[in-house]
């Protein structure tokens, strides 16, 4: 059952990447045109290649903090585990304990996100690995359990049945 779910999950991205390199055209900002179904399979399609949000190119889970605060500059709001450049609307969270400070996750929250609503994002890549409901947020895992793990982050299912996006994070894969 888990090797059909992987087989079914990794045809189905393999799918999405190939739509998403038609589509793609930069990642510093999504387009005022984009629709929801074009942001899912950016979204998808970034993870899966190169393990970044739309929001964070051009860097990925597994670069440096130092890159991108020499890229962008230091970072609007920093912590011991999370730079945040909210005027870019993404976060990365990142390992202290290295001296390169290597992100670990990115966070994407970009309010064109909310065009995307749970019952999209299902009918478009299929059942999710996990479902959960927590501290008022309604947590959807996607995974190929080999390069990457994003997990989109609801308004709360009690609330709304199909409730709109917030943002999600992006990491590595763990088996």
């Amino acid at each position: 059952m888990n090797r059909f779910i992987r087989s079914v999950t990794f045809l189905i991205l393999a799918f999405l990447m190939f739509s998403v390199q038609a589509t793609y055209a930069s990642t510093d900002s999504i387009t005022s045109q984009s629709t929801p179904d074009l942001l899912i399979r950016k979204i998808m399609g970034l993870a899966y290649e190169s393990q970044q949000s739309i929001s964070s190119g051009p860097f990925s889970v597994g670069d440096s903090l130092k890159k991108v605060e020499k890229t962008w500059g230091e970072p609007e709001d920093l912590s011991t585990v999370a730079a945040n450049y909210w005027s870019r609307n993404v976060r990365f969270l990142y390992d202290g304990s290295t001296g390169r400070k290597t992100i670990t996750a990115i966070d994407d929250f970009d309010p064109q996100l909310q065009t995307i609503h749970l019952s999209m994002l299902k009918e478009l890549i299929g059942e999710p690995v996990s479902e959960v409901e927590q501290e008022g947020n309604y947590y959807v895992t996607y995974t190929d359990y080999a390069n990457y793990k994003v997990v989109f982050v609801f308004e709360s299912a009690w609330i709304d049945p199909n409730p709109r996006l917030n943002m999600y994070t992006v990491e590595f894969a763990l088996d």
